[in-house]
């Protein structure tokens, strides 16, 4: 299936919509992602819970970006597994394993936000920060390809 049908498909199932973003909105969510990631490296090694968070914040904040940029937003009960799905699709096959990662994630912050499962420990909170570099290090040459007017942040 393409990009185009998955994406009609989504629309009729009302898990997406179309909207319109303007450049400073979204420069605005690249800056917050930027804060959030510079918050978790200050607190690594000392809050594993709240450096998680934060650097799952970032990343849902990029994959925002991604979907507002490409005209569409998550419209559903469920818009993290939305966004990073649909972002997922927008990026490509070369961006399916850092994806599934993605995901494995927001579903272990579910599980710890939600259910009160558990911790996370600091292995865990490492993986998610170096998937989190390695994501922003290609879907930033994505976002420079799109709309040369955002302002990406260089390195985390």
């Amino acid at each position: 299936m393409n990009l185009e049908t998955t994406l009609n498909n989504l629309l009729k199932e009302g898990k997406i919509k179309k909207q319109k973003t303007d450049t400073a909105y979204l420069n605005n969510l690249l800056a917050a992602a930027h804060r959030n990631f510079e918050a978790a490296i200050l607190l690594m090694d000392k809050v594993e819970e709240a450096a998680y968070k934060l650097v799952y914040d970032g990343l849902l904040q990029i994959g925002r970006v991604i979907l507002l940029l490409n005209g569409y937003r998550p419209d559903d009960g469920q818009q993290h597994k939305t966004t990073f799905l649909v972002a997922g699709e927008m990026l490509g096959e070369e961006y399916h394993d850092l994806i599934s990662k993605i995901q494995k994630f927001r579903i272990k912050r579910n599980d710890f936000i939600y259910e009160a499962k558990g911790l996370i420990s600091k292995a865990e909170t490492d993986a998610i920060f170096n998937t989190s570099r390695d994501f922003w290090h290609r879907v930033r040459i994505y976002l420079e390809n799109k709309n040369s007017q955002l302002k990406l942040f260089r390195d985390l």
